[in-house]
């Protein structure tokens, strides 16, 4: 031991002197490790503990919760250690629990309060301790319950929110299946960027009852999660919590596109420009849906994604074109969104000037060569008539001529006769 010792300390000054421009953190860590050496070959693990004081708390921002928890005591002198602990959590009644690898000693995750909640954690331990395999302790678990206070079906039902082109969002929501008539519902929300839960400043009502809340601008944020909670008061006992967690980008309804314009060409097309609904969406967050229908046919669909400009082509001459639209966020912006309203249809009946003109004389055209032939086709029929009955008077002049011609031969035969 001591001529490892000696060569020991003479490897280190060496080492020393060879690395005197490297960081001093790195050798000393690299001293640690040597002296520790022994200590870490002789100590490998077979079987690790779970952690312990595993807690969850509540810290009243209507979903999210703080699980903390604290290492295993006989880890503590293992400081080449590699620990890590997984976490697994979920409603009681779910089977899709989520799992979490970390090295901290604490997570934090927004819950689904209306149900208990279980939490499962375990030690794993690798690398050195273990020589080289991984090491998985018992799971310890903590079942954290809700204030759950009132009748199931007295919570509200229904709730809808819709935030209208991220200008104000109104949510509304039923009374419970077997509410007392006397409740009022209260709306309490928290995002990360308040310091405490807000009540509603602003409720809807309908005969005297708060059935809904209306958010100002300054109220909304994106990407984040908007967690609510709607509670509430009956002279008959309490009234169960309602929480949901919402993303508002996936909530959003915008206005319909505007200044739509419809242009047609000579050649049978149609040209279609609008400009996005105004407001905070950025132009490249919108599609558009357009409806249009030829005559009296079905309506046709087209899809675009960000265009504010479409042309129709072999648009059939003198049809009645009409046309509408209507916008969405995409799915590059957000995951779910709401299709706002339809623009008024416009329709388009008119040809260009040049084209009608060009209509007009080819029509006045047509009009003047069937007149032309009418008329040709009437003189030739009267000039036949004409011919016909001339023809006929010659015919009749000449034998009632013939005839007395024929009767005055006979006549002057006769006298001839009588004077023989």
């Amino acid at each position: 031991m001591y001529h490892l010792s000696v060569i020991l300390g003479h490897s280190m000054n060496t080492l020393i002197n060879k690395l005197t421009d490297m960081d001093l953190n790195i050798v000393a860590t690299f001293l640690l490790a040597i002296m520790l050496w022994p200590r870490v070959t002789s100590g490998v693990l077979t079987s690790v503990d779970p952690p312990t004081d595993l807690q969850v708390i509540d810290p009243g921002h209507l979903g999210p919760l703080h699980i903390h928890w604290k290492a295993p005591l006989s880890l503590t002198s293992k400081m080449l250690c590699v620990v890590r602990y997984k976490l697994s959590y979920c409603n009681i009644d779910s089977t899709n629990c989520k799992r979490v690898i970390t090295r901290q000693l604490k997570h934090t995750d927004v819950f689904n309060l209306n149900k208990g909640i279980i939490v499962k954690i375990q030690t794993i331990v690798k690398e050195h301790c273990t020589n080289g395999s991984e090491l998985h302790s018992d799971w310890i678990e903590k079942v954290f319950w809700p204030s759950l206070e009132g009748h199931v079906d007295s919570k509200v039902k229904n709730l809808q929110c819709i935030v209208y082109n991220m200008e104000f969002m109104d949510c509304l929501w039923e009374n419970g299946t077997n509410a007392p008539h006397d409740i009022n519902y209260r709306l309490h929300y928290w995002h990360h960027k308040l310091d405490q839960v807000m009540e509603c400043k602003n409720y809807i009502k309908s005969q005297g009852h708060n059935v809904g809340c209306h958010f100002y601008k300054d109220s909304l944020i994106e990407f984040s999660d908007f967690n609510i909670c709607i509670n509430g008061t009956s002279g008959t006992g309490p009234v169960r919590p309602a929480y949901y967690v919402l993303q508002l980008q996936d909530l959003v309804k915008p206005a319909a596109p505007y200044k739509i314009n419809v242009t047609a060409s000579k050649n049978g097309t149609i040209y279609l420009q609008w400009e996005p609904p105004a407001g905070k969406i950025k132009s490249h967050c919108l599609e558009y849906e357009i409806r249009f229908s030829r005559k009296d046919s079905d309506w046709e669909s087209k899809v675009l994604l960000e265009e504010t400009t479409f042309t129709f082509l072999n648009v059939t001459v003198k049809t009645k074109f009409c046309v509408r639209l209507r916008a969405t966020v995409n799915m590059y912006c957000a995951d779910n969104s709401f299709w706002s309203d339809w623009s008024p249809t416009q329709c388009l009946q008119d040809y260009p000037a040049e084209e009608e003109n060009a209509i007009i004389k080819l029509n006045l055209l047509g009009e003047l060569i069937l007149l032309t032939a009418l008329a040709s086709i009437t003189l030739v029929l009267l000039v036949s008539i004409l011919g016909c009955w001339i023809r006929w008077k010659r015919s009749f002049a000449k034998r009632k001529f013939n005839m007395l011609l024929t009767e005055e031969t006979k006549s002057i035969k006769e006298r001839n006769c009588l004077d023989c």
